[in-house]
């Protein structure tokens, strides 16, 4: 009969193994609020970058007005992170490789920041 009450006494967590739990939580959580606006807007990256590899409008185009549709699709999708100089356009032969190389910073607590980095491509034919 004894060993079932020490039993029901020892059932359950303690105040520490809850702060360390809600402690961990609260970790995770703000990291995914801090970075989820910079991987949402790399996805209008990529999305700009793909349409500009099937837009069949811009055969022909030179780097200039490569850049100028990337940088119309990137203001369509609110995109603010990039700028003109991480743009770098390349040929080979018929085709354009068209790359956006960018690093993010973003604040995470106090002195603390994450820093992300992306680097895309999209091949985009001429002729």
């Amino acid at each position: 009969m004894r060993q079932m009450s020490i039993a029901k006494r020892q059932a359950g967590m303690t105040m520490i193994s809850w702060v360390l739990v809600f402690s961990i939580a609260a970790i995770i959580g703000v990291t995914i609020i801090r970075l989820f606006p910079v991987y949402m807007e790399h996805l209008g990256v990529t999305s700009s970058l793909d349409s500009l590899s099937q837009d069949h409008s811009l055969r022909g185009a030179t780097p200039n007005e490569l850049r100028e549709a990337l940088m119309r699709r990137m203001d369509i999708n609110d995109v603010k992170r990039v700028s003109r100089e991480d743009i770098s356009i390349e040929r080979d032969g018929n085709i354009y490789r068209v790359s956006v190389d960018y690093e993010v910073v973003t604040p995470f607590v106090h002195n603390v920041s994450f820093l992300v980095s992306f680097a895309d491509t999209a091949e985009v034919v001429i002729r």
